[in-house]
């Protein structure tokens, strides 16, 4: 284990790279701790407690200033700054010795690794909408060529999200609007090629992009968060990224769950499928602001790792009525806020759960997409419904700075942990779209290439 003041001593220095200071932000800041029943994979711990999170209130960080470059390169339709690592002083001579040692070339004007990068690689095609057999695993697909301002990853982790179901079925349209198309939107790697001045060959980074189901990706750098310190694993930055943003967005900014806090005894919350990689999140942010927390999940071993992740009631969605248990827990009061990453098999229900002058956030398909709503069924109790995008509340500088500062700063607090369901070959990855569809997964899905 890593002493604390290890980790402190990597948080008040700056290291100069080429001309500018390199910001190490919070990912440096995860500390190990102890070890006990429940299985958490993050940083440098696995074990965690049963116990709820403290119910300390979420104090927002002071983030670090972050320089922005004049360079960002527009890479479909999200551009998203990233903030920088600060390097312990010691690490100078290392970074030195590994840039020398890797013999960096200049070619077209942007820096890459000596060793040739391959003309092919592997990856996942998607050549038309369907089920997961329309997942084609190939190895000789072109090696994408970055521009002004972006970097090649040589990916190692990459995330697996509902999100890419949607893009696979069709539901969602390619970015590109054509097919074939290779998805995702989430990797851990190496920089192997950069065309900008924040990122060199050899920085470990994780990064929020398109195209992240292969074995390369080129990706704007202004998405990329990174070099990665050695503490970190690019598996747990893999797994906490997209969906961390997600949960905390959605509480904090989309449901407001602040404004309700101290009004009564804070504000009664559900979140279905509680034992997923957004939900685990979800309950566990709810349960540290203090909301009382009500999770379903499909069966007694998911119920009891929503109950791990901080939930006060569990309702095995399986075996009980989940409208009428719901009731019984609130005494017939219903919940302020729902949460529901589900979608048509219990939006009906939630109109029947929300409470009088309730909130239903609506953020998921998972089995299938959301009937047409006749708006007039939301007068009865005044609800309202809402369908964020997480990406809609990443947009400026500023909100993703706040964001991901808030992020690790609750992973930094071991507040919330990072659960990895399993981790599949790349060529593995329609099994992954069928365990995650099956609503057989608890935690992240990750793919190793």
């Amino acid at each position: 284990m890593m002493a604390t003041t290890d980790f402190i001593s990597t948080i008040n220095t700056i290291v100069v790279h080429r001309g500018r200071s390199r910001l190490l932000p919070l990912l440096n800041l995860l500390t190990p701790s102890s070890s006990s029943r429940c299985r958490f994979a993050t940083a440098s711990f696995t074990n965690r407690s049963c116990l709820p999170p403290s119910r300390s209130p979420i104090a927002t960080p002071t983030p670090p200033r972050i320089p922005t470059s004049p360079h960002l390169h527009h890479h479909h339709h999200n551009i998203f700054p990233a903030p920088f690592f600060r390097l312990d002083r010691r690490d100078i001579s290392t970074r030195q010795h590994q840039n020398k040692s890797t013999q960096l070339a200049n070619t077209n004007s942007y820096s890459t690794m000596a060793s040739a990068i391959p003309n092919t690689m592997s990856g996942v095609v998607i050549e038309k909408p369907g089920g997961v057999d329309v997942l084609k695993y190939k190895t000789d697909l072109p090696v994408p060529e970055i521009k002004e301002g972006e970097v090649l990853v040589k990916n190692e982790y990459i995330g697996v999200n509902y999100i890419e179901t949607y893009f696979r079925t069709g539901l969602y349209p390619s970015s590109t609007g054509s097919y074939p198309l290779i998805t995702g939107k989430e990797a851990s790697g190496t920089v192997v090629a950069s065309n900008s001045p924040r990122f060199s060959p050899g920085d470990r980074v994780v990064y929020l992009g398109d195209s992240t189901y292969a074995e390369y990706t080129s990706v704007s750098a202004a998405r990329a968060v990174g070099p990665l310190p050695e503490k970190i694993s690019s598996e747990t930055a893999a797994a906490a990224l997209l969906q961390g943003l997600t949960a905390l967005t959605f509480v904090r900014e989309a449901a407001g769950i602040e404004q309700q806090l101290g009004i009564s005894e804070g504000p009664w919350t559900l979140v279905h499928a509680a034992a997923g990689g957004t939900g685990s999140l979800l309950v566990q942010i709810l349960s540290v602001m203090g909301a009382k927390v009500i999770a379903t999940a499909g069966g007694k071993e998911k119920c009891e790792l929503a109950r791990c992740s901080g939930a006060q009631w569990t309702v095995d969605s399986k075996s009980e009525n989940v409208v009428e248990r719901v009731k019984e827990i609130t005494n017939g009061r219903g919940v302020d806020v729902i949460f529901d990453g589900v979608g048509k098999a219990t939006f009906d229900a939630d109109l029947e759960m929300v409470a009088r002058k309730g909130l239903v956030v609506s953020f998921g398909n998972a089995s299938g997409k959301v009937d047409p709503l006749d708006i007039l069924r939301l007068g009865a109790k005044n609800v309202k419904v809402m369908r964020p995008v997480l990406f809609g509340y990443i947009v400026t500088p500023e909100e993703w700075e706040r964001w991901t500062t808030e992020l690790f700063e609750l992973i930094k607090t071991e507040k919330v942990k990072i659960k990895v369901h399993e981790v599949y070959p790349l060529e593995e990855v329609a099994r992954a779209h069928t365990d995650l569809e099956g609503r057989k997964t608890t935690g992240k899905l990750l793919l190793k290439v």
